[in-house]
Formats: C-alpha cells, structure tokens, sequence
C-alpha cells in the first residue's frame, strides 16, 4: 500500500546532505548525491519507496544499510549534474514533503561546515552545478590556503615599501631583501598587528643587542627597525601597528 499525505510526518529531518557521499553511478564531478536524515530503518525504506515511484528524474535512490554517526538512517538520491540540479533538488524535497510534511529545509554541502536554508540564495551560490567546475573539499581547502598566502605576502611587500629595499622577493616562506649589494634572506615565522607577538610567545623585554648583520641589515631598511628578540627578528615601522617575525634560515 503507498503512503499517503503526511504518513512521514516527524520521522525526518530538516538538515539535508548534499555532495559529501560518494556517488555509485558515477563520478563526484558527473553525480549529485542528495541525502536526508530519518529517524528509523522503517521510515527510510518507506521514503525510498516513495521516490522511487516517482516521476522525477533521478540515477538512483537507495537506503543506508545502518545508521549513520548521529544515528539515522539515510536515503541517498543521485542526480545528474547540471545547470539544472538545484531546481531538481528544490523539486525533489517538495515532492517528498507531501509524506513528510512542511519543513525548513537546510542543506550543507561537502565544501561547508554549517547548514545553509535550501530555499536561499546564499545555499544556491555554494552548489556546484557543472561538471568541470567540481573540486573536493581537499581542493578548495588547499586553494583557500594559498589565497590566504598570497594575500599575506602581497600585505608583506605593502608593508614593506616604507624601507628603502631596492627590491623584495618572497618564495614560499623565505623572503629575500636586496638594496644595493647588500642582501637579507630570512624565514617568515608570522606577519600581523603587534599582538601576533604575545600570541607566538614573544616578549620585548628579551630582546637582544644588534650585531653587526643586524646593524648592516637595518640600514638597509631606512625607517623601518629589525630587532632581534628570542630567536626572531622583528621588523616593524614606528608608524605602523603591523610587525613582521622573522627567523634566520637554517642554513644561514
């Protein structure tokens, strides 16, 4: 016998998963797994049932053998990828809320930490919806990391243009200052306002008498000061709030 409307009521979930499982009629970048939550085995066979006797387009429905960490069984629909797969998703869920009843919908997807509502931009502008435009989560972490250096190093040779260095070059986290003849390659340990010191566990009452490198490297910089306090050296302007911690390299 099929269900009929509101046999599901409060046996689901608000919080839908999409693109964190692995699909099984294809690739990640080709297949959209959209994933909801319910409460028992029974409930989950039953909304199977009902999707599978649908006549929305979909790759696969099927039921999760045992529960997952949080304790619920899942039903896991495939969907193709494409410019159209939000929708088929927005249709998707409102189809299922005539078992299940009216919800606030909220999705996650493998890219994000927190539930966004289905039904809103902000959770639209997070879907990848194209093939070639697919990443893992490995993939946007690392692109993040790198845009975050990026920025950082851009804000160094900002930070950097009080000092009369005739140029700067950062590779990785060795930044190389030239001016004239003269060259300082040090190891970039943190870049930030003064607090970053505390935070790292440098103290200014230990700092250190300059040696001769530091005397040389120092008039190098013009306005700006490197002061050597622990094993950093930090290099800052007496008109800035931002410092930049440095240690020797190791083959130095």
């Amino acid at each position: 016998m099929g269900l009929r409307e509101g046999d599901l009521v409060d046996t689901i979930l608000k919080q839908i998963s999409v693109d964190e499982f692995e699909p099984k009629t294809g690739d990640s970048k080709d297949v959209v797994v959209v994933g909801y939550q319910l409460f028992d085995n029974t409930s989950a066979q039953d909304l199977y049932a009902y999707v599978n006797n649908s006549v929305l387009e979909f790759r696969d429905v099927e039921v999760s053998p045992n529960p997952n960490p949080g304790g619920y069984f899942m039903v896991f629909v495939e969907m193709d990828r494409n410019k159209d797969v939000y929708n088929n998703i927005l249709e998707l869920t409102n189809d299922i809320e005539n078992v299940v009843g009216k919800l606030n919908w909220e999705a996650k997807t493998h890219l994000t930490d927190d539930y966004r509502p289905l039904s809103s931009d902000e959770f639209e502008a997070i879907m990848i919806t194209e093939p070639d435009e697919y990443r893992t989560r490995e993939d946007a972490d690392r692109e993040q990391a790198e845009e975050k250096l990026n920025q950082q190093n851009n804000n160094i040779l900002e930070f950097l243009n009080k000092s009369l260095l005739d140029n700067v070059v950062i590779e990785g986290d060795v930044i190389t200052m030239t001016k004239g003849k003269d060259t300082a390659q040090l190891r970039i340990a943190e870049f930030g306002d003064k607090e970053i010191m505390s935070d790292i566990g440098i103290s200014e009452s230990a700092i250190k008498p300059l040696d001769s490198v530091l005397r040389q490297f120092n008039s190098m910089l013009g306005e700006m000061s490197a002061v050597p306090i622990d094993d950093y050296i930090v290099v800052f302007h007496p008109e800035q709030q931002q410092v930049l911690v440095t240690q020797l390299c190791s083959d130095s």
